[in-house]
């Protein structure tokens, strides 16, 4: 009988949290307990040995300043704690920089891969990403 297995996830963020950073750690949290999977969450922080694991992680303003762009005005996003202002804001930048090299947080991290970053994941995607990930681990794949 194979054992069954905690899910490792981790969210990198900033520090403080960012509306998007602090929305992804609870939408993992609030799937997790969704689908009764075990997880180990945990939240590292950009610009960490532990973040920088799964490639150069980077805020938002870092990303725009070293992909040599101007930085959006996400003051009144920041203010309302608009997690998908936010992201609408991120999303040109990300779309014109896709080969930057660069992991803008939010990012998740599942078992060690990096699975979804730049923007709050989709709920969908990632309950389909946690649901594989546990098939994986409790050898029902």
């Amino acid at each position: 009988m194979v054992e069954k297995m905690k899910l490792s996830v981790k969210v990198i963020g900033t520090d403080p949290p960012c509306p998007r950073c602090h929305r992804t750690y609870e939408l993992v949290g609030e799937l997790a307990e969704e689908l009764g999977i075990d997880v180990e969450l945990e939240k590292l922080v950009v610009g960490t040995t532990e973040a920088e694991r799964y490639g150069r992680c980077v805020s938002l303003r870092q990303f725009a300043e070293l992909v040599g762009e101007p930085m959006p005005d996400i003051s009144d996003e920041l203010a309302r704690g608009d997690a998908e202002g936010l992201d609408r804001k991120a999303k040109p930048l990300l779309e014109r920089h896709p080969d930057s090299g660069l992991v803008l947080a939010p990012a998740v991290v599942i078992n060690d891969e990096l699975k979804f970053f730049g923007q709050v994941p989709q709920k969908e995607d990632l309950r389909v990403a946690l649901l594989e990930a546990r098939s994986i681990e409790g050898g029902e794949a």
